[in-house]
């Protein structure tokens, strides 16, 4: 009975990250009279004011001794904060030039291209039916190309960017909250710095107005997904979790076409399709391993 309960809360915890995560759309739209670089240095402020404070509340400031003492974890972290900043920014932009479906391409291709440098870097197998998803995924990325005249930059930065992260976290193994907190930490001079200079031109947007109100929420928008998260992963299979992450970009793919108005035209419809039967093929492979 205690398990089923835990399940349940698993689920709740798990959804509620996911339709977070696919809503973001929508919130950042009400920021596009900002610019994405002071948004991102926002976020990336507030995200550490609010990591301090859970950390102090949690009571485990004191475990980022033993992170900062070692240079390699610190350096890698620094270059994890790098990129956890290049994914933010490039989502960000993305929302205000109108190309949400690209993000949600890219989120999509996100697990497969996490399996591909599994299989690269931590010699994970890799099987016929993953070979298969990921040449459907480089096929996809080739329609992108020729349809545009361009490589769909946002669509590869985004699942890149973040497959590397889950990578260089799979190689440090530190607890999410203070590796976060470090990350943070680490580029925050970075994002001050931005706001400071916008603020001796006098061209920053924060101000005791709606901005301002939605800029502090940024911390928050960034930080309540990722504990809801980890409630999630602790209380779930992580095959389950695989299967959950699938909501995020959906549900940013129905706001882009239904909300936004971005339009859906054939290549893209051909690129999803290719990029959706990859995850089907994974997903079936993964399910009849287990069962074997």
């Amino acid at each position: 009975m205690k398990i089923k309960k835990e399940t349940t809360k698993g689920l709740i915890y798990g959804l509620s990250t996911f339709i977070m995560w696919g809503v973001f759309p929508i919130y950042f739209k009400l920021l596009e009279n900002v610019g994405a670089v002071e948004i991102l240095a926002h976020r990336i402020i507030w995200s550490f004011i609010i990591l301090i404070i859970l950390l102090r509340v949690k009571n485990r400031l004191s475990n980022l001794k033993i992170i900062l003492r070692d240079k390699k974890i610190v350096l890698m972290l620094f270059l994890c904060g790098l990129l956890i900043a290049t994914n933010w920014g490039t989502f960000i932009y993305a929302i205000e030039t109108d190309r949400i479906l690209q993000t949600s391409l890219g989120y999509f291709i996100n697990p497969l291209l996490s399996i591909l440098l599994g299989a690269i870097f931590l010699k994970e197998k890799f099987s016929l039916a993953a070979k298969f998803s990921v040449f459907l995924v480089f096929i996809a990325i080739c329609i992108q190309v020729i349809s545009m005249g361009e490589l769909p930059l946002i669509s590869i930065i985004l699942p890149l960017s973040f497959a590397i992260y889950g990578l260089l976290h799979k190689k440090i193994n530190v607890p999410s909250l203070e590796g976060l907190f470090v990350e943070t930490m680490l580029i925050f001079p970075i994002g001050l710095a931005y706001l400071t200079y916008l603020g001796i031109k006098g061209d920053g947007s924060f101000d005791l107005n709606l901005n301002g109100i939605l800029l502090i929420i940024c911390g928050l928008v960034t930080i309540v997904p990722l504990i809801t998260f980890n409630s999630a992963a602790i209380r779930l299979k992580l095959s389950t979790i695989g299967y959950m992450q699938y909501i995020s970009p959906t549900l940013s793919m129905l706001i882009a076409v239904f909300l936004y108005n971005e339009e859906l035209g054939i290549s893209k419809i051909i690129s999803f399709s290719l990029i959706w039967l990859g995850l089907f093929i994974i997903s079936f492979d993964s399910i009849k391993r287990k069962k074997q």
